[in-house]
């Protein structure tokens, strides 16, 4: 696997990827599908991902095989979570998402220490996340990285509410 960061030539795959694997793993999730296809239009929506894809304060990682894209990470840095007292700010790990068929072959770990030497190299001290408090394998999978537990949240849409952990790892050198 080749992991790289990604450029604005990439936004349609970043697209197509991102949609394609959040319905995968958390379409079911949603109550209403209107309030889905709004949130992944706010994720992933051109102007969105142009803005994103041209900040100096993102990055986005994308993870190739055999010359196809397979997963991504998108990275922003200097952010902090709102639900945790006033701490210091680090990068977000917004998103770490892979086709289902290239799950569990140790891929998300490599691209979890790529984005983790991203976040080293851009001097933030913690990397953190939101994750479904539902979603047991990624909280392992996270746990198994070094982070853990710090906060609690939730994510509101006019129809449901989705309890989140926030996560975090140290990353000072």
């Amino acid at each position: 696997m080749e992991i790289r960061e990604a450029v604005y030539a990439d936004l349609s795959v970043l697209q197509r990827l991102g949609c394609e694997t959040y319905r995968h793993y958390f379409g079911s999730l949603w109550q209403n599908s209107d309030e889905l296809d709004a949130f992944l239009a706010d994720d992933f929506g051109d102007d969105v991902m142009r803005l994103s894809l041209n900040s100096p304060h993102s990055c986005w990682l994308v993870a190739e095989e055999n010359g196809g894209a397979v997963g991504f990470a998108r990275l922003d840095f200097n952010t902090q979570p709102d639900s945790v007292a006033p701490t210091e700010a680090g990068a977000k790990l917004c998103k770490l998402y892979f086709l289902p068929e290239s799950r569990s072959r140790g891929l998300g770990a490599k691209l979890f220490a790529a984005a983790e030497r991203v976040a080293r190299e851009h001097r933030q001290p913690v990397l953190w996340l939101d994750v479904l408090q539902s979603n047991r394998p990624a909280i392992g999978f996270y746990q198994r990285q070094g982070m853990h537990q710090v906060a609690e949240t939730a994510y509101v849409t006019a129809t449901q509410t989705t309890k989140l952990w926030v996560m975090k790892k140290d990353i000072n050198d």
